[in-house]
C-alpha cells in the first residue's frame, strides 16, 4: 500500500533538483513519429472552503501504433513529480477513498526505487517484461517540468490503462492500433 511518506519522498525530488534529471528514450524509437501526451493542471486553494487538484493527462485517451514513441511533457503548474504507470483496468481508482488508498500505486514506489529519506529515484524506467510499454507494471518517472519518452510495444488491438502513482486520479488509456 502507498504511504504518505513515499508520496512525500517523490515530491521531495522537486526540492532536490529533479528537474535537471534527463531521461532519454525508454527504448529505441520505432513505428514512425511520436505521439504526444502532456501533464497539465495544478492545485488551487480557497481558504476555509476547499482545495482542488485538477492535474491530469492531456489527451487522456490516445491512439498509438505498436512500436510508436510517446513523448510525455510535464507542464503542470506544480513542482510535483509524476509517473505514467500501466495497471489493469480494474485497478484504476473510481472513488476518492480508492484514490487516497491506491493499492495498485504502492508497488510502483518500490519498483522506481524511491528513497523515502532523500526523494531520489533510483530507477526512472520500470519494465516488468520485455522492453517497452506493453503490460501492467511498466512505469516511467516524470520529473517536475521534465519530458520523457517511451515506446509502446504492446500488440495491435490492445488497450493499456494507466495512472500516475503519485496522483491516482490522473488516469487514461492508450489504444494500440
Amino acid at each position: 500500500m502507498r504511504t504518505r511518506k513515499a508520496v512525500a519522498a517523490l515530491a521531495a525530488v522537486a526540492a532536490v533538483g529533479a528537474s535537471a534529471l534527463v531521461i532519454g528514450p525508454a527504448v529505441a524509437a520505432g513505428g514512425g513519429g511520436q505521439a504526444q501526451l502532456r501533464i497539465v493542471g495544478g492545485v488551487t486553494l480557497k481558504p476555509g472552503q476547499s482545495i482542488t487538484d485538477d492535474q491530469r493527462f492531456a489527451a487522456r485517451n490516445l491512439r498509438v501504433r505498436s512500436g510508436q514513441t510517446v513523448r510525455l511533457r510535464n507542464r503542470a503548474r506544480t513542482e510535483d513529480p509524476h509517473t505514467l504507470s500501466l495497471v489493469r483496468r480494474g485497478d484504476l481508482p473510481r472513488r476518492p477513498a480508492d484514490a487516497f488508498n491506491c493499492e495498485a500505486c504502492g508497488p510502483f514506489f518500490g519498483a522506481h526505487e524511491v528513497n523515502e529519506e532523500t526523494g531520489d529515484v533510483g530507477q526512472p524506467l520500470v519494465n516488468v517484461g520485455a522492453e517497452g510499454f506493453d503490460q501492467p507494471g511498466d512505469s516511467i518517472f516524470v520529473p517536475p517540468g521534465g519530458t520523457v519518452r517511451f515506446d509502446v510495444t504492446a500488440d495491435r488491438g490492445r488497450t493499456l490503462y494507466y495512472l500516475c502513482a503519485v496522483h491516482p486520479w490522473m488516469q487514461g488509456k492508450l489504444r494500440v492500433r
